[in-house]
């Protein structure tokens, strides 16, 4: 838990506010997973009253839960690390990079976050011809499997946290159609770990072709991916472009994050 001075004690307090954030420190302090009843008895809580809490979040999408009953950070904890992070030093470098790839490709580049079990988009900038699909916006995640962001992450994850992101990614797609998409996506992400960049021919949204390449830590971890959307036409013609300018801004991301 963090520390809270004598003065911060003194002021007043919501007291289901408190907890609320005191369970969400708890679950971030459980990567694994943790129950409502752990979390009820760590309080000193009735476990009605941590419903209520789990219920709140859970409808915010701060919390989620795993197939085991357990609970692990939901994706608008995302948006409030991302608002942090815009202190950062690097932040402004971040986005400078996304203003670059867009005028090298002449078309709308972006840059994804890897948050727990997902890739979620935190900025982009449209090209002088922007690209007329809706499914471009910032918080977008999900369908990691399908998307060239989060195919460009999974190639490059250990076997876990891969399982992980390909379960929750797959989570809306009927057990039985799972095997023969496990099967494909393994072959793909085989083949982007081999070249280093991933493809999203229209699978994401008809018509748009969107390009993506892994940006990483000093210690070697996949932090998210850079990337680039275009119509089909426009990829086809301008393709060793819009491929260039997406490697040369993974290769830029990290090297501001400390990896040579």
């Amino acid at each position: 838990m963090p520390f809270i001075s004598a003065n911060d004690r003194k002021r007043p307090t919501l007291q289901t506010v408190d907890r609320a954030l005191n369970f969400l420190e708890i679950v971030a302090e459980r990567p694994d997973g943790v129950t409502v009843r752990d979390i009820a008895d760590e309080l000193g809580i009735n476990v009605t009253t941590c419903y209520h809490l789990y219920n709140t979040l859970l409808a915010r999408d701060y919390i989620e839960r795993n197939t085991n009953g357990t609970i692990r950070l939901g994706n608008n904890v995302a948006s409030l690390y991302e608002g942090y992070r815009r202190g950062f030093s690097n932040q402004d470098e971040m986005l400078a990079i996304v203003r670059r790839m867009s005028e090298a490709s002449q078309e709308t580049a972006f840059i994804s976050l890897r948050v727990n079990d997902s890739v979620i988009l935190t900025a982009f900038t449209e090209g002088p011809h922007p690209v007329k699909a809706g499914g471009l916006f910032v918080g977008l995640s999900g369908l990691e499997h399908v998307r060239a962001t989060g195919k460009a992450v999974l190639a490059f994850l250990g076997p876990e946290d891969r399982q992980r992101m390909i379960n929750r990614s797959l989570s809306a797609v009927p057990p039985a159609q799972r095997p023969v998409l496990i099967s494909r996506l393994e072959e793909d992400l085989r083949e982007i770990e081999a070249r280093g960049w991933a493809l999203d021919d229209e699978g994401y949204e008809n018509g748009i072709v969107g390009v993506a390449a892994p940006y990483f830590s000093r210690d070697g971890s996949c932090m998210g991916a850079v990337g680039v959307w275009a119509p089909k036409e426009r990829w086809q013609s301008n393709e060793k472009i819009i491929l260039q300018a997406t490697l040369d801004s993974a290769k830029e991301a990290s090297r501001i994050l400390g990896r040579t």
